[in-house]
């Protein structure tokens, strides 16, 4: 197997959308409750942070698998 820049690039693009839907979850969050309140995995902004959460153990996953293909 090859290095590819195209995979890679993929699965960064498909990170910056996981944290793209932390970074919403943490707007809503602050919004609702304040800073000191704000809990991002509760309340209507849970999917959205469990969603971002998902997406990156998942494409941490394929990255790893993808690692260990290219260095066998």
């Amino acid at each position: 197997m090859q290095f590819s820049w195209w995979t890679w690039s993929g699965l960064v693009i498909v990170d910056l959308g996981g944290l793209g839907l932390i970074g919403r979850a943490c707007v809503m969050a602050v919004r609702r409750d304040g800073l000191a309140g704000a809990r991002a995995e509760r309340g209507p902004s849970a999917p959205w942070f469990w969603s971002g959460i998902g997406l990156l153990v998942v494409t941490g996953v394929v990255l790893a698998l993808w690692v260990l293909a290219l260095d066998s």
